[in-house]
């Protein structure tokens, strides 16, 4: 079957077809999870949200290919993103494993009423690669993704904290980086700070754009444009129970856990994440 890019193109989201290849290298890749929790390979700070939610970024050992083991990442996917957005990908990323359990999200000590607030009410929702820094959290951009690859891992159902995409708003978002940052090098795009700016862009984009929620049907994986505005829904499924997780056990509970492997390669040019 031939890739439909028309989702991708008009809402910033699509499934991707996949393969036998793909559910062998899902099966790879938890095993490889749960046996870094079992022997406690992970780190204080990548439990967030009360420990209701584990970060994960870069905790996949695949290489360079996305490979994991002997297992390859599927070919079918593979081919198809390599054929819609060039050679330009030259290597993926550590794959980022993240975890959600009942009763995401909680408030962290630490977190601000706003913060929360915006968690629960706008889903923590954020373009990924533009980086909030210092006391401030001002905003600037600093990671240049390909695309966001979504592998769901195991209970990827609705109301299971489900990602939470702004339907069009890659349009609305990538018209607004090309304006900004029109004329200026390569070189200073990282230094330039956005905050206020992106922000208005965002209020933008909450009153023109509607949410959907992806659930993937039989561990269907899906891709997003760069430019999609997109966040985490709450973990609304009472039959799971509503807890807390203390990380030295989590072992024990990765079963009750949403579990996606995501990918974001980056291009090496800034200019290519801007326009192409």
């Amino acid at each position: 079957m031939i890739q439909n890019w028309l989702n991708l193109c008009e809402n910033g989201w699509c499934f991707l077809n996949t393969d036998n290849d793909h559910y062998d290298w899902i099966n790879e890749a938890k095993k490889q999870i749960k046996f870094k929790f079992s022997q406690n390979v992970i780190k204080d700070q990548d439990f967030r949200s009360g420990s209701t939610w584990f970060v994960g970024t870069n905790f996949l050992d695949n290489n360079s290919q996305g490979k994991i083991g002997t297992r390859q990442l599927s070919k079918k996917i593979i081919n198809n993103i390599s054929s819609y957005f060039g050679t330009k990908i030259q290597y993926w990323d550590k794959g980022q494993v993240s975890i959600c359990w009942p009763g995401y999200p909680k408030k962290d000590n630490l977190e601000s009423e706003k913060s929360f607030n915006f968690r629960i009410k706008r889903f923590a929702s954020h373009i990924d690669g533009i980086i909030p820094l210092g006391s401030k959290k001002r905003r600037f951009a600093k990671e240049y993704h390909a695309f966001i690859l979504g592998l769901p891992i195991m209970n990827n159902f609705e109301n299971n904290a489900s990602l939470v995409v702004w339907e069009g708003s890659h349009k609305i978002f990538r018209n607004f980086f090309r304006n900004i940052y029109e004329g200026v090098s390569s070189n200073k795009i990282s230094d330039i700070d956005i905050t206020e700016l992106y922000n208005e862009c965002r209020n933008k984009v909450f009153t023109k754009c509607n949410v959907k929620k992806i659930v993937p049907n039989f561990k269907q994986p899906y891709l997003l444009d760069r430019h999609l505005l997109h966040g985490i829904d709450q973990w609304k499924d009472q039959n799971f129970g509503s807890y807390a997780i203390k990380h030295k056990h989590s072992v024990n509970n990765l079963s009750n856990g949403r579990i996606v492997v995501y990918f974001r390669p980056v291009f090496s040019d800034p200019y290519d994440w801007i326009y192409q």
